[in-house]
């Protein structure tokens, strides 16, 4: 069997106690800093202001060298661009020397954060994962830039485990926020999970007024389907999302004929949907945690190959002549 990633397991207290259910629900046990981590308005802006940066700074790279780029590879030479736009040019080498800085940087910072405990406070880890994200494909973009799209020789084994690189990341981060975690970015335990979805189950039973069996049926509609090992497990999420709005009339069908009142309905269906949520995580979280452990034992030995292979790279070509500016 494959070892598993075992990061440190949090034992959350649940939390759940909205405005919108304290009235007639159960009373919902007391935040804590384990509490499960919820997805900030702050989080949201500073991911939307990276994706823009990054949108910004990739398009007017491409742009300003795109017809050079398009141009097929015998007829560059005798181009105006050709020597600006070219791996050694001002500014096809101004790409390579930025693109690597920035997956340096974020590669050294990421790692730093999680592992200098000095640093623990310094800024919540989702936040420095961002950032993370953002300079290590916004870099490699840059990199392929400085290719201007032509791979040879040692340079082709950097771009490929760079290009290697860029899609575990991509891999991991799908894997990753489908972990639970609290807002200091720890694992929870199954048993933390449990605890918040028994609760919700007591809120949907308060507020609908209904008897257990009835709910148990209703539960039943939003639940995930059991996956066949971890392959099953890895695109159950996409399943789900596909299946949500034929979930979602279901269980209203259902509520209506339970004669659940119209103006309660639409709590007890975003109530039962985020008790199916739970559930998801509970089936969920052995294999991904698993599927997490393979990806972590993958993915930074073959970043640390990469950057070897870009050193390499840069030492070859400042020997040959090719340092920036000179």
């Amino acid at each position: 069997m494959a070892p598993t990633y075992a990061p440190r397991l949090a034992e959350a207290p649940p939390h759940l106690g909205t405005a919108e259910t304290a009235s007639t629900a159960p009373a919902a046990p007391g935040r804590s800093d384990d509490t499960l981590r919820p997805r900030p308005l702050g989080g949201r802006i500073f991911s939307i202001f990276l994706t823009l940066i990054w949108l910004g700074v990739a398009a007017t790279a491409l742009v300003s060298g795109l017809r050079y780029y398009a141009m097929p590879l015998q007829a560059r030479a005798f181009s105006d661009l050709h020597d600006l736009f070219k791996p050694s040019g001002l500014i096809g080498h101004s790409f390579g020397v930025v693109g690597s800085l920035m997956m340096f940087l974020g590669v050294g910072m990421y790692s730093l954060r999680k592992r200098v405990h000095a640093l623990a406070r310094v800024g919540k880890l989702n936040y420095w994962l961002q950032f993370h994200i953002f300079l290590c494909t916004l870099g490699p973009f840059l990199v392929l830039l400085h290719t201007s799209f032509k791979f040879g020789g040692i340079v082709s084994i950097a771009f490929w485990s760079m290009t290697a690189v860029v899609l575990s990341g991509v891999f991991g981060r799908y894997v990753y926020v489908r972990i639970p975690q609290t807002i200091n970015g720890q694992f929870i335990s199954l048993r933390a999970i449990q605890k918040h979805k028994d609760y919700l189950i007591e809120t949907i039973t308060a507020r609908s007024g209904l008897p257990g069996r009835d709910v148990a049926q209703l539960l039943t509609l939003a639940g995930p389907r059991k996956p066949k090992g971890l392959l099953g497990a890895l695109f159950l999420p996409v399943l789900q999302r596909l299946t949500r709005r034929s979930q979602r009339k279901k269980i209203e069908r259902s509520l209506a004929l339970r004669n659940v009142p119209a103006d309660a309905r639409q709590t007890l269906i975003r109530l039962i949907e985020e008790e199916g949520s739970f559930e998801q995580q509970i089936v969920l979280l052995n294999p991904f945690q698993r599927l997490f452990g393979l990806w972590h034992m993958f993915h930074l030995p073959l970043a640390v190959v990469m950057l070897l292979i870009m050193v390499v790279h840069v030492v070859v070509a400042v020997l040959f002549g090719y340092a920036w500016l000179l």
